[in-house]
């Protein structure tokens, strides 16, 4: 009887490793969760508003392509709040010093340093991402493959202010995936470089069914992955992040008309005008700015910036680190802090 109580608490014990330990696990979690329940509740929500809601066609490319991802936080929501051990992720979307008093590990403690969420933050974000994304439409103009002629009427005002909510609900689900759960659970246990390449690979995967989709978008797609968890690891902010990330959709989809990883917008302040249809290393006509080279660049350019600025803080070293170690290091400092102090 003791010998089969041993066995089966053995099995739970390498269970329990695997589903904290494993990449793969992590992996497996973030696709089962995150694409398949989470697109299906989606779903289910698009279909009961358009069925009992009669919306015009600009709402309804809004809430198929933006307002889906709902059911991808809510999922995300529900994982973190159920399962004790992720507590700590659902706290990593709150605002700077809330829920300090609820660590119960030295891993926690460790984990709460890092959290910087503040409105400056977020707003730094929002502006980064439109200053991104125009300088991709500015070399297109340059290049003479966008002109642009204004189409706007105050009438539209309430149709881009829900516009931008739903971009802001669709960027920070990808980012609360993404740059939340994989980043925070790959990092307890594995060295910080490894979330970061793991995110920008999986976020490139990611887009890979989307429409007009080539190499060269999936690899800017992939830099900015690598760049956005490295803004995440360096500002300690998601909030951040999600600034970036929203502002950069919303500006190519809602402001200037183009598409957003081949998804073109019902809506928008400025259309197209005389475009010959050409697709170039400057800009892709069925992908958008994502597809040139100039995106690929600027992408590049944040996740650098990000580790330059760490050089210069001697952070450099954090890449090779994960909670786990930080947390050890951090218990040999107080440790030899203490014998010190007892040995005065």
């Amino acid at each position: 009887m003791e010998s089969s109580k041993g066995t089966v608490a053995v099995i739970k014990e390498k269970f329990h490793r695997f589903v904290e330990n494993n990449l793969l696990w992590i992996l497996f979690l973030v696709i089962v969760l995150y694409i398949i329940l989470g697109s299906l509740v989606s779903e289910l929500l698009y279909i009961v508003v358009h069925r009992f809601l009669d919306i015009t066609s600009a709402m309804t490319f809004i809430n198929k392509w933006y307002t889906y991802t709902l059911g991808s936080v809510v999922t995300l929501v529900v994982v973190c709040a159920v399962i004790r051990k992720n507590h700590f992720i659902l706290r990593s979307f709150i605002p700077k010093g809330l829920g300090k008093d609820h660590k119960v590990t030295v891993v926690e403690d460790t984990y709460e340093a890092s959290q910087n969420n503040t409105v400056r933050n977020l707003l730094i974000g929002l502006l980064l991402g439109f200053l991104m994304n125009s300088g991709c439409i500015l070399c297109a103009v340059i290049h003479g493959d966008l002109k642009f002629y204004l189409d706007f009427s105050a009438a539209m005002i309430p149709t881009f202010i829900y516009a931008f909510l739903m971009v802001f609900i669709q960027s920070s689900s990808e980012e609360m995936w993404c740059r939340g759960f994989m980043y925070e659970r790959i990092l307890i246990h594995y060295p910080l470089w490894v979330a970061v390449l793991v995110n920008g690979i999986f976020f490139g995967m990611l887009h890979l069914s989307n429409d007009g989709v080539t190499v060269l978008a999936i690899a800017e797609i992939v830099i900015f992955g690598i760049s956005a968890s490295l803004v995440r690891w360096y500002t300690g902010s998601i909030w951040m992040v999600m600034g970036i990330h929203t502002m950069w959709n919303f500006t190519q989809n809602f402001i200037f008309g183009l598409p957003n990883s081949g998804l073109v917008s019902e809506v928008s302040i400025f259309h197209l005008d005389a475009v010959n249809g050409v697709s170039n290393l400057i800009y892709s006509y069925e992908f958008g700015v994502e597809g040139g080279i100039p995106s690929v660049i600027i992408d590049a350019l944040l996740g650098v910036v990000c580790l330059i600025l760490a050089k210069r803080d001697g952070r450099l070293g954090e890449l090779s680190m994960s909670y786990e170690k930080k947390a050890a290091l951090a218990e040999d400092n107080a440790a030899g802090e203490q014998d010190a102090r007892e040995n005065e």
